[in-house]
């Protein structure tokens, strides 16, 4: 047979301990990779991207797939799967609920984690987790560590994700609003083009205290910070605020959509609840 098309049989590896699956991992690292559902790697899989030797498979691991409210967060251990959390009276009622719902088929929610969706690295998750300002607890080796959602891309080393802090919110006033909005190739049960997020509070003067974000294609998230001080400022416009999208995210070319049609979409996803519900609240423009 062609080496080429010989199938190896990777070796399937069950640790107890985050610790322990770490250090497996750096033992035989680069022939090494971290599972939890797997329903995305298998979907790699069937477009020819093989299995590393060493598969290390994290569901044995006590705490990673249970939910725990403490005084100021919930922690949800990074192997909760997707439907666990939307069944959860907590996460439900959050926008990540409704974020969740929106991903994939059902039968994929039942196999498919918070932590999968999250280090896949352009899931649809990651917009709401960040509009939420939650944090990643981490094993890096030699400790735990927290570090914004945000900022999990950029981080400078090796770490395995043990659990999402998400904080607890207040109940939402009549001038704040948290929504998830996303775009894809078709109505349902489809990856997304692009996924947008926010909590927003409507202040004095037109002014709106934001948290933006979104993820797109291939691109990683991005919390739109520009476009969050735009609209900070009393007399903000459309016009102005894509501007500022603009310079936040500068999205490429992709086989089923062009750079600029997620921004253009982007831009009327976001305006369509900063902008256009604002002004129907008031009587400036009719919606149907």
């Amino acid at each position: 047979m062609d080496a080429a098309h010989t199938t190896v049989t990777p070796v399937v590896w069950m640790p107890e301990t985050v610790q322990e699956a770490y250090a497996l991992y750096q033992e035989y690292f680069p022939d090494a990779e971290w599972i939890a559902g797997g329903t995305w790697r298998q979907v790699e899989r069937e477009k020819g991207r093989a299995f590393t030797g060493n598969v290390i498979v994290l569901e044995r691991i006590s705490g990673l797939a249970s939910l725990q409210e403490e005084e100021k967060y919930v922690r949800i251990g990074a192997c909760m799967t997707l439907e666990q959390l939307i069944e959860n009276p907590v996460i439900s009622r959050e926008i990540l609920g409704e974020t969740l719902r929106r991903i994939a088929a059902p039968a994929v929610r039942t196999r498919g984690t918070i932590g999968g969706n999250i280090m896949y690295g352009h899931g649809d998750a990651l917009p709401a987790l960040i509009a939420l300002q939650a944090e990643l607890e981490i094993w890096n080796g030699e400790s735990y560590a927290c570090i914004p959602v945000e900022e999990a891309a950029s981080y400078d080393g090796v770490f395995l994700l043990t659990a999402v802090l998400l904080p607890k919110t207040l109940e939402k006033g009549p001038d704040e609003v948290h929504f998830f909005e996303k775009i894809g190739r078709r109505e349902a049960f489809t990856a997304s083009l692009l996924a947008v997020s926010g909590c927003i509070r409507r202040q004095g003067g037109g002014s709106i205290r934001a948290r933006l974000a979104l993820v797109g294609g291939k691109d990683a998230p991005v919390r739109l910070r520009r476009a969050e001080a735009c609209v900070a400022e009393p007399g903000w416009t459309p016009e102005s605020f894509f501007e500022a999208l603009a310079a936040d995210y500068q999205p490429e070319d992709e086989p089923f959509s062009s750079g600029n049609y997620r921004l253009q979409a982007a831009a009327h996803l976001f305006l369509s609840h900063l902008w256009l519900e604002d002004k129907a609240e008031k009587g400036g423009v009719h919606k149907t």
